[in-house]
Parts: C-alpha cells; sequence; structure tokens
C-alpha cells in the first residue's frame, strides 16, 4: 500500500517553505526603504512568533481534538469559536494565496527580462495558481516530497549566503544604512512589522495540515518549533548581512535584491543563477499553500462548517473536487491585478491576509488557557504555557494595532460575514450536519 502521511521532516520543510517561499525574495528591497533599523521590527516579530509557536507546538501536543487551528479555540469558546478560527484562517489563506502567486510572477518577469503588464500578472496568477493545485491531487506524502524539492531551491542560496557573506561584509556600510531616512525609531518598527509578519505567516501550517502527518501528536509540536527557529534565524542573518554588503539605493531600485548580492560578490552569473532558484522556491511554496488551503477547507467540512464537498477525498487522500472550486474562486479574485495599480493590490492583499490570520491567532492563544486547563495535568508547564501565551496576545493585538484602518475595515468586513455565514449555517440546511 502506498505511503499516504507525510514524516515530520517533510512537514518541517513544507512549513518553512510556506513561511520563506513568498516572504524572503523581496525582504531586502522592502526593508531598505526603511533601511537596518527594521531589524528591530525583526525582534519584535521574532518573539511574537517564537511565542506563538511554543503555544501551538504545547497545543499540538495536549490536545485531543481534531479539526485544525480552530479546536485550539475551541476548548474555551465552543464551537462558533472553532468556526471562526477555522474561517478567518481559510479566508486569509484564500487571499494570501492570491498574494504569494502575484508575488512570484512579477519575480518571475523580471528574471526573464519581460516587461511587467497587469494583463501578464494577472494571466500569470492564474495559471500558477492552477498548477500548484494540480501538483497537490495526489497523497500528502507526494506533496510532501515535491516540497521538500522546492524548500532547497531557497534554502541553499540562502544559508551559503549567511555562511560566506561575512567575509564582505562593511561594518561602515551597515552603519550608513542604518537608518539613511532618519525614520523615527516607534514609525520604523510599525512601519516593518506589517511585512515581517507577512514573512513569518505560515508557522501555523503545521498545526492546519495535523491530518496529513504521521504521529501528529509528536510531530507537529517539532515541525513548528524546528521549522520557526530556522526561517527565523535565515530571515535576521540574510537581511542584516545584506544591509552591510549593498548600499541601500541598489537594492531599492531592484525587482531582484538577492541576485543584486550576489552579483556584486560573485558576479552577475551567480546573481542569475540565485534569481532563478529564489524564484523556484517561491513559486513552489505556491505548492505548500494552496495543499494547506485545500486541507483547511478539508478539517472544516469535516466539522460542519463549509459544504461537505471540500472535505471529499480522492483514492490518494487528496480533497481534489474542493481545491478545483477554491481554485476557480481564487482565478475571479484575480481580475483586480488587471488594474494599473497591481503593486498597491499586492500590499493590500498581503495586509488584509495578515490582518485576519492575527484575528485568527488571538482567538487560538486565548483558547490556550482553556486547552491547557482541560488537558494538562502539570501545573508547572501550564503557567508556563499560559505565561507565553499572554506574551504572545500582547505582541499579536500590538501587531494588530500598526496596520492600517483601510485594511482593517475590509477585514472586519469579512469576518462579519464569517457571522452571517455562520447564523445561516445553524438555522439553513448548508452542512453536512
Amino acid at each position: 500500500m502506498p505511503r499516504r502521511k507525510m514524516s515530520v521532516t517533510q512537514l518541517t520543510l513544507l512549513t518553512s517553505l510556506s513561511m520563506m517561499g513568498a516572504g524572503i525574495i523581496m525582504l531586502p528591497a522592502k526593508f531598505a526603504e526603511i533601511g537596518a533599523i527594521s531589524m528591530l521590527s525583526w525582534i519584535v516579530t521574532a518573539l511574537a512568533s517564537g511565542a506563538v509557536a511554543y503555544v501551538f507546538a504545547q497545543c499540538g501536543m495536549l490536545s485531543k481534538r481534531m479539526g485544525g487551528l480552530g479546536c485550539f479555540a475551541e476548548y474555551a469558546f465552543g464551537e462558533p469559536g472553532a468556526f471562526l478560527v477555522n474561517y478567518s484562517y481559510a479566508i486569509s489563506l484564500v487571499f494570501g494565496n492570491i498574494a504569494i502567486s502575484l508575488a512570484a510572477v512579477s519575480y518571475g518577469l523580471s528574471w526573464f527580462h519581460l516587461p511587467f503588464s497587469s494583463v501578464f500578472a494577472c494571466i500569470g496568477c492564474v495559471l500558477l495558481l492552477w498548477i500548484a493545485s494540480l501538483l497537490t491531487f495526489r497523497s500528502p506524502y507526494i506533496t510532501g516530497r515535491i516540497t521538500g524539492i522546492f524548500v532547497w531551491a531557497l534554502l541553499l542560496p540562502l544559508i551559503t549566503l549567511v555562511i560566506v557573506g561575512g567575509f564582505w561584509f562593511d561594518p561602515a556600510l551597515y552603519a550608513a544604512n542604518w537608518n539613511p531616512h532618519q525614520i523615527p525609531t516607534v514609525d520604523a518598527v510599525s512601519s516593518g512589522i506589517s511585512m515581517t509578519f507577512w514573512a513569518f505567516l505560515g508557522l501555523e501550517s503545521a498545526c492546519a495540515n495535523a491530518e496529513s502527518v504521521e504521529n501528529p501528536e509528536k510531530n507537529v509540536p517539532k515541525a513548528v518549533i524546528c521549522a520557526t527557529l530556522l526561517t527565523a534565524f535565515i530571515y535576521i542573518a540574510t537581511t542584516n548581512l545584506t544591509a552591510g554588503l549593498v548600499p541601500n539605493v541598489a537594492l531599492l531600485q531592484s525587482d531582484a535584491p538577492f541576485a543584486v548580492v550576489y552579483a556584486s560578490l560573485f558576479g552577475g552569473t551567480s546573481g542569475a543563477v540565485v534569481s532563478f532558484l529564489l524564484w523556484l522556491g517561491c513559486a513552489g511554496s505556491l505548492v505548500s499553500w494552496q495543499f494547506t488551503m485545500a486541507r483547511v477547507f478539508a478539517s472544516s467540512a469535516h466539522a460542519g462548517f463549509f459544504p461537505p464537498i471540500f472535505g471529499q477525498m480522492n483514492k490518494h487522500d487528496a480533497a481534489v473536487k474542493g481545491l478545483v472550486i477554491l481554485t476557480g474562486v481564487q482565478s475571479l479574485l484575480c481580475l483586480p491585478i488587471l488594474s494599473p495599480s497591481t503593486f498597491t493590490i499586492y500590499e493590500q492583499i498581503t495586509d488584509l491576509a495578515v490582518f485576519i490570520t492575527l484575528f485568527a491567532f488571538v482567538l487560538c492563544m486565548s483558547g490556550s488557557f482553556a486547552l491547557a486547563k482541560a488537558e494538562c495535568t502539570s501545573l508547572e508547564r501550564r503557567e508556563t504555557i499560559n505565561s507565553v501565551a499572554i506574551v504572545a496576545i500582547a505582541m499579536l493585538l500590538g501587531s494588530l494595532y500598526c496596520l492600517n484602518f483601510g485594511t482593517m475595515k475590509i477585514g472586519t468586513v469579512l469576518l462579519c460575514l464569517g457571522w452571517v455565514y455562520y447564523g445561516m449555517l445553524k438555522g439553513l440546511p448548508l452542512s453536512n450536519q
């Protein structure tokens, strides 16, 4: 009988790819707009992400319930809390995956030296979404092997930069790049929060894919912690090294900032190779995200929150029917990319995905108190979980406060629509319950 479940290594790599795929390729250019002072944003976000990862890992080990992230909130808020978490996270994936696709297409057009146009971007996004979905139609084990290949396209150039970049690091250049625009410290930190949290989104994908891995009680927490630590190290090390290797202005003018770094160190050919590898990793990360989206909708359908078709599995344990529907919806949602303000739309989509996901995280962290009380027999361990959860909630709320009001308004409307849908779900025959 063919193997269907992922191993802990595959889940760790899938989680790392989910986190780094779309976040890493343009980070040096994004932070060049602020300066190396954005390192302070990394510290805040890394601490918050570490706290969230720890609580998720502990909840994953303790929880006796299935149903994705929502089962953590269910301990405190019951079925409505579980629904709202699963609904919020599912919606954030629908929008966030479009942003990942757009980032990959934009980067690819730059690498192939093709002129950027909103038409090409829209068509490319739709094609990439469908290709990524098709690659998940086999078993979770096969999907894990596919994402395991793509993640090394990201890791090899980044780890190489971490190892050798220090030999060319210029402290004087780093100091000049620290705060070239003289932005107040608080403003610099708040400006970088949205992008740094976008870069860390994906740490929860191990929990969301718990039903796809062997021995989830042990392997999911391992994957969460290992992937978060690896990703945090790669992010912080590479962005700080870059600030000491290349002037800010060179990064600001580039659509492929890591290619600029490699070209300055080893010549133009190395820059082209690295640019291609990072594009491949970014495009490949969409496979892990589309897979996660399908599993989130499937687990929610099994809980009765979404129509049964999203929970129907083929013989390979893949939610093909649901994913086809979702990819079709995403294709329609790509139409606004035809607007001349494509890059503004990208930033709005990423901010929206961050807002909705942070909201779901707050509910999960709040539910961890009741979960620990119900399932944890050790008082010392329970107190540790509670303390870390309080730190995580404080940082998540602070990050929400830093988002712009336009994003929060749209996100709030979507969350309110979730409550409307839940009310209809309980009063009308929309589910399999």
